[in-house]
């Protein structure tokens, strides 16, 4: 009951923090912008990024529980009875974890590592290459919450039983 409200409260925030980023945030910051816009933006992404990433990491482990918990309840009838379902959560979540390791580890951390070094007065990233990162960020980060939330939905469907 614990693991099933924790996995349902990660959910929940991920899914806000991402559906949020993408659809409210980011188009805020979405040209080329100033020096202190894209330092705000930097700020936005230093927390809603590890929050977002720490999310993913209690849905795995608590979807994992999940898993094993079915797997013991079920024993010889696991596959015939839940593979098709879980199979296509698991897909979701695949493709979900690739695109938020891109948004988090190859959009942010170059728009935030160069936002520091423009700081710190080194240079940071052009206007431009500052825009398309924001526009890619964008549509990763509302990708991620379409699949997000289509994970959710086979996971209440696997819920039912």
């Amino acid at each position: 009951m614990v693991l099933a409200a924790l996995h349902l409260l990660a959910a929940a925030l991920y899914l806000g923090a991402s559906l949020t980023l993408g659809a409210a945030i980011l188009p805020a910051f979405r040209g080329e912008g100033g020096a202190g816009q894209r330092a705000t933006l930097a700020r936005i992404l230093r927390v809603a990024h590890p929050l977002s990433l720490g999310c993913l990491g209690v849905l795995v482990l608590t979807g994992a529980a999940g898993v094993t918990a079915l797997k013991d309840r079920y024993a010889g009838e696991f596959a015939a009875r839940w593979f098709g379902l879980l199979g296509l959560k698991l897909l979701l979540v695949f493709v979900l974890l690739l695109l938020a390791s891109y948004e988090f580890f190859g959009l942010g951390l170059r728009l935030t590592r160069a936002v520091a070094r423009e700081a710190a007065g080194e240079g940071g990233l052009s206007p431009g290459v500052h825009a398309r990162i924001v526009a890619r960020l964008q549509i990763v980060a509302l990708a991620n919450g379409v699949l997000a939330a289509a994970a959710s939905a086979v996971g209440m469907l696997l819920a039912r039983g």
